[in-house]
């Protein structure tokens, strides 16, 4: 993924997590904000296993997000990554994150 969109800085992600709008599912949940360019950051938490796992979950989840960047011009969010995410195959994994990212586009605030 490009470095113009991550999302890096911790007042940055601070910040959108202040705004509480949120959407998930029972593996990855999903805190954005109407921005004018993309920013994307993702949170994998140690409970998940140990660093080889984390950065694979990373690594994954951001290829997969880089098909989509097109899509949500227009959002800055943070992906994070829950337990159960950890069992799904990378088909199911871009599901659920394309059907999270639809529940993001469908949000009323």
């Amino acid at each position: 993924m490009n470095k113009k969109y991550i999302l890096k800085a911790n007042h940055e992600i601070e910040a959108l997590l202040a705004k509480k709008h949120s959407v998930g599912s029972k593996y990855y949940v999903l805190y954005f904000e109407r921005t004018d360019e993309v920013k994307i950051a993702v949170s994998v938490s140690k409970k998940l296993g140990n660093a080889v796992v984390r950065n694979y979950q990373k690594r994954v989840t951001k290829e997969i997000l880089r098909e989509f960047l097109e899509d949500y011009q227009g959002y800055s969010f943070l992906l994070v990554c829950k337990i159960a995410s950890v069992d799904l195959d990378f088909e199911s994994k871009k599901t659920q994150i394309q059907y999270v990212l639809n529940k993001m586009k469908d949000f009323k605030a």
